[in-house]
């Protein structure tokens, strides 16, 4: 999946997400893309119904299947209002993102957004001020 901050978190002038659903945008995979999950759990999720039947999952939290039983919601979290957010390091439901570079290095990797060093700097800088 590709996106930009705005996929979630778009709500004007303030940073929340006008669809409070939980979504998988992958802080719980075992390995998740330079995140530290050393230290977490790790479930061991098989599936044995629906469209997923078979399919076994290793991840540091079930998320909402862990309240629904379902496959699908495997991994689903709900994202966090960024107002305030300089103040909630370690970031993530699991605390995997020590500091905000880590989150905007996360995010670009995972869903290729390619932002440049300056980019980077610039939206940590932002996310600073919220």
């Amino acid at each position: 999946m590709k996106g930009f901050c705005t996929t979630c978190h778009d709500t004007p002038n303030v940073g929340n997400h006008s669809v409070p659903l939980a979504i998988n945008i992958g802080v719980v995979a075992t390995a998740a893309d330079g995140l530290d999950t050393t230290g977490l759990p790790v479930f061991t999720l098989h599936c044995d119904a629906g469209p997923s039947i078979g399919t076994t999952y290793h991840v540091t939290d079930p998320g909402k299947a862990l309240i629904s039983g379902q496959c699908a919601d495997i991994g689903k979290t709900k994202g966090p209002v960024l107002r305030n957010l300089a103040a909630r390091a370690p970031y993530f439901h699991n605390g995997s993102a020590p500091d905000l570079d880590h989150v905007v290095t996360f995010y670009d990797t995972r869903f290729g957004i390619g932002f440049t060093d300056q980019e980077k700097r610039d939206l940590i800088a932002f996310l600073k001020s919220l």
